[in-house]
């Protein structure tokens, strides 16, 4: 595993390296992410006690998993009685939800391509949207040290797992989460995200389509509606472009 103490200056190194330097600098860049990190990190940890999670059961979640959008819709269809249709559903909308990984890891293959293949896999397997921005944005200005991604991958991993424990337990102290509207979490929660994707949507038709499928499966299945409306709306999208 090579590991460099210098940071590249002047003549910039053309063969892909990890540096120190490059992880303390990914580390520190990380920072920015760490707020919007941590009210997620809470909030799938108090939905994961709310969903009747056991301590273990909600770290073991965030630790395994470490993918805060399919945890929370996974907590939203989580049931006592799993059966094979709602396995088979959890899978899927985990599934969905992180293919955008395989693109993102594409990316780095010129970037990385030379590297002790066990720290590339290692590194990648602990990829998240922050880390990939930071390693992207440093690629593509010509360097060619992975450190930053992996400099950024650690107080995100250390982060998210402390903050659901942190949600489990802060949860667990409120009796009657309803009473005071926390059961709302998972609903509030992605609502405050799609509204920034439904800002940049140049047509609202592929949402409503999703949105309106999603309710109608839903009346006959639990867990299915996520992956139909994922599949609508990405469907009609495309159609919509190809037909404009």
């Amino acid at each position: 595993m090579e590991m460099h103490e210098t940071v590249e200056t002047g003549a910039a190194r053309t063969e892909p390296h990890v540096s120190r330097a490059g992880m303390w600098r990914g580390a520190v860049e990380s920072l920015p992410f760490q707020p919007g990190a941590l009210i997620f990190g809470l909030a799938v940890g108090a939905a994961a006690g709310q969903t009747g999670l056991t301590f273990a059961e909600a770290i073991g979640q965030s630790a395994i998993v470490y993918a805060g959008a399919s945890q929370m819709l996974t907590l939203q269809i989580w049931t006592p009685d799993w059966t094979l249709g709602a396995l088979l559903a959890a899978i899927g909308v985990t599934a969905a939800i992180n293919a955008r990984f395989l693109l993102m890891s594409a990316t780095f293959r010129p970037w990385i391509e030379g590297l002790d293949r066990r720290l590339v896999y290692f590194s990648l397997l602990f990829l998240t949207d922050a880390s990939f921005a930071i390693g992207a944005r440093h690629h593509a200005a010509g360097g060619r040290d992975h450190g930053p991604v992996i400099g950024a991958n650690i107080p995100l991993y250390l982060g998210w797992v402390a903050t659901t424990a942190i949600g489990f337990w802060a949860g667990a102290l409120v009796a009657h989460p309803e009473r005071y509207g926390l059961d709302l979490v998972l609903p509030i929660v992605f609502a405050t995200l799609t509204v920034p994707m439904a800002r940049r949507a140049k047509r609202f038709a592929p949402l409503i389509i999703a949105g309106l499928l999603a309710i109608i499966v839903s009346q006959f299945t639990a867990g299915w509606f996520i992956v139909a409306g994922a599949l609508a709306g990405a469907l009609s999208a495309a159609l919509i472009d190809e037909a404009a």
